[in-house]
């Protein structure tokens, strides 16, 4: 009587660690092929390509044998563009540029456009001023309830007028926060659809200040209007009212001048839509902000 020794077998799968069951050729857990042994105990691998081809199977006792990749809700935003190129992207493709930009907000740029077109505006109101003699008549004093000051008031004036075109980039860069907040809040009530991340001030202020773009240009043709067109003149105040167009030349230059405000706040306006749209291309509220846009810079400054 002859006597077969038992065929010794691996004990755990090696694919899953998991404990193989007497004599099973495949594991019970993962279903991978179990390795062929010899009767001398050696075991001997299958050639990899018997069994390279078979997906692992996923058995509700075990992990599948390949996690899946954790994706992150958003990826991180890429570097910025260089400030040129995005100013020349605004000009020539401002509807893909004003896309890239919102894509990766950021306060270096827009806040170099808003102190270039404070400086130009700047520079423009001081021409302005030196070339206006402010004097004030018998009837504003009347008005006043006030009988003629003995001091020359009209040099006094002169000289606020020249700290106000000094001082001229800091209104501009509250209009420019004053803007960013009132969108911001619009646009987390309106586009309630838009990711949070997407729609938070840094967004907004990038947006608002790009689209002070425009009015670098407006405020080039007003430096250039009141430095080479605009004569020496004598403006006499005759009440309160003609404060408010001290900085404003009367006249075709004048009307001149506030046809070229509509039509370069009508293309920030328009740089304003495109970032709007970027962010919530499915929904029409982009033409709610930007006509809320424009009404706040027309008023605001």
């Amino acid at each position: 009587m002859s006597y077969d020794p038992p065929t010794p077998s691996p004990q755990f799968c090696g694919n899953c660690g998991q404990k193989l069951l007497k004599g099973a050729t495949f594991c019970a857990y993962c279903g991978t092929p179990v390795p062929a042994t010899d009767t001398s105990g050696v075991v001997t691998p299958k050639a990899p390509s018997d069994y390279s081809s078979i997906p692992p199977t996923v058995s509700p006792r075990t992990h599948p044998a390949y996690p899946p990749t954790y994706r992150p809700e958003y990826q991180m935003t890429e570097p910025p563009l260089p400030f040129i190129q995005h100013f020349q992207g605004a000009l020539l493709s401002p509807q893909l540029e004003m896309t890239q930009i919102i894509k990766r907000p950021n306060l270096t740029h827009p806040f170099l456009v808003v102190l270039i077109t404070g400086i130009i505006a700047g520079i423009a109101l001081y021409i302005l001023t030196l070339k206006t003699t402010i004097e004030f008549s018998p009837e504003f004093w009347e008005s006043m309830g006030l009988s003629e000051l003995d001091y020359d008031m009209g040099e006094s004036m002169q000289i606020f007028m020249m700290m106000t075109a000094f001082f001229t980039p800091i209104g501009f860069f509250i209009s420019w926060i004053i803007g960013s907040i009132i969108l911001w809040v619009l646009l987390a009530i309106i586009s309630s659809n838009v990711p949070k991340h997407e729609r938070n001030f840094k967004t907004m202020a990038t947006a608002v200040g790009w689209s002070f773009l425009p009015r670098i240009f407006n405020e080039i043709v007003r430096l250039v209007v009141f430095a080479v067109f605009v004569e020496p003149s004598t403006m006499v105040i005759d009440d309160l009212f003609d404060f408010s167009i001290l900085g404003a030349p009367a006249g075709i230059i004048g009307d001149m001048l506030f046809f070229a405000d509509i039509l370069f706040l009508i293309w920030g306006t328009v740089l304003i839509y495109f970032a709007v749209k970027s962010l919530d291309p499915e929904g029409a509220h982009a033409v709610i902000i930007a006509i809320i846009y424009t009404v706040i810079i027309f008023f605001v400054g």
